[in-house]
């Protein structure tokens, strides 16, 4: 049998983020010694009062089998706690995972200089700028840029390593093979492509909402530093930043307005010892010579002719500021009106005033006024002699950050008025 099975049935034995495996790992040092141990042995490593001793005395292995069946035929990767290619980082931490799931290429990331770039996914326009330049930056500068595709400033984050031309890593808070959120379906598989997605979670566990602080300390875990670029009270960005600390790494914030909600967790951060972080330089001149020259900041010297709102278009990331909203958000009146005829939407009882379009150059006004009430089209069914697929993405992406359209799957769009 192959011993990953074993491996399998250890992941879905203990209680993803608890100190189980830490505790079996003093006892024992393969999943098989742990299968085949006797319900007294498990008893001495975590005692039987705990969460995860009567899994772990079950030794039913027909789940662990399918799914070892289901990811050979998925060509889904599985990096176990023994393999050569198991990140020795996350051995480091003080609840380190059973084994990872991941598709695309796995990194060898202990020869990588791993830089987590984490904050809200109610991001503002400052945050949004600054995540994209800086994880563009860190990743020309060789830098792998690692977040969890997660909206706002995670998919920012990716987007910006992606532009440089580099690879990046997602870490999820699902199963592999379940995409969250769908929005970042494209992202997912431009990150796949030179870089990968990873995670923890057996195929098709839902994204619940426990899992994601779970998965954070893998984000950090992973990193050498993590850098957090905005985030309010009790944000996910808070926990991975505490993990990393936890972690004994390092942390770096980007500073905000004081009074902003989006620069709580970041200027909180900065008062309690995190290294303030204005651009990427400020990482890369700190870690040039500690990095053994994985990092170069003569990169940072070239000038960029990457246009943010057109790569963000492009790889449709879903990251709209409150700004955003506060300008081409419908009004009060129309929102309503909306919601009250919701039944029936028809041309006739659901129309677009032309001061809300105002906003918008003709171009995108025509594109918006093409796409048909009801179910919507097909992106590339906009595509025309006026506007090719880059100019109706760019558009669509300012429809949706007005919330006068929806994207949804399959590559298709509809409006919501």
């Amino acid at each position: 049998m192959d011993e990953r099975v074993y491996w399998i049935w250890l992941s879905n034995a203990v209680t993803a983020g608890s100190s189980t495996f830490a505790k079996l790992l003093c006892k024992f040092s393969t999943a098989e010694e742990v299968y085949y141990a006797s319900d007294e042995m498990i008893a001495s490593a975590i005692t039987s009062r705990s969460k995860d001793y009567t899994a772990l005395c079950d030794k039913d292995l027909t789940k662990a089998e399918k799914i070892h069946r289901y990811c050979l035929e998925k060509n889904i990767g599985i990096v176990v706690f023994s393999d050569r290619l198991f990140p020795h980082m996350l051995k480091e931490i003080p609840t380190p995972p059973v084994l990872l799931y991941y598709r695309g290429t796995f990194p060898e990331f202990d020869s990588e200089f791993g830089v987590a770039v984490v904050g809200t996914r109610r991001l503002s326009r400052y945050g949004r700028k600054n995540a994209f330049t800086i994880s563009y930056d860190l990743a020309r500068s060789g830098a792998l840029v690692i977040s969890g595709m997660a909206l706002g400033i995670d998919g920012v984050a990716h987007a910006g390593a992606l532009s440089a031309g580099k690879k990046t890593v997602a870490v999820i808070g699902s199963g592999i093979n379940v995409l969250y959120p769908k929005v970042h379906g494209h992202l997912a598989r431009e990150i796949v492509k030179c870089g990968c997605v990873i995670s923890e979670f057996a195929p098709f566990t839902p994204p619940e909402k426990q899992n994601f602080p779970i998965r954070n300390r893998l984000i950090s875990g992973l990193s050498v530093l993590t850098l957090v670029i905005e985030g309010r009270e009790r944000s996910g960005a808070l926990l991975t930043a505490r993990h990393a600390r936890a972690q004994d790494r390092a942390v770096y914030a980007l500073p905000g307005n004081v009074g902003n909600a989006t620069s709580e967790v970041t200027n909180l951060l900065i008062r309690n010892g995190a290294v303030l972080c204005t651009a990427a330089d400020d990482i890369v001149r700190d870690y040039e010579i500690r990095s053994r020259g994985k990092l170069n900041p003569h990169e940072l010297a070239k000038p960029s002719r990457v246009n943010m709102e057109e790569a963000l278009s492009e790889l449709k990331i879903s990251c709209v500021s409150a700004e955003d909203r506060e300008i081409f958000r419908p009004t009060k009146t129309e929102r309503k009106k909306k919601e009250e005829d919701a039944e029936e939407p028809t041309a006739t009882t659901l129309p677009m005033p032309e001061a809300d379009l105002g906003s918008f150059d003709e171009k995108t006004v025509r594109l918006y006024q093409r796409i048909p009430l009801g179910d919507g089209c097909l992106v590339d069914s906009l595509v025309d002699g006026e506007m090719t697929l880059r100019d109706v993405m760019k558009g669509l992406l300012k429809l949706e950050m007005g919330c006068f359209v929806k994207m949804l799957p399959g590559e298709r769009v509809r409006r919501n008025f």
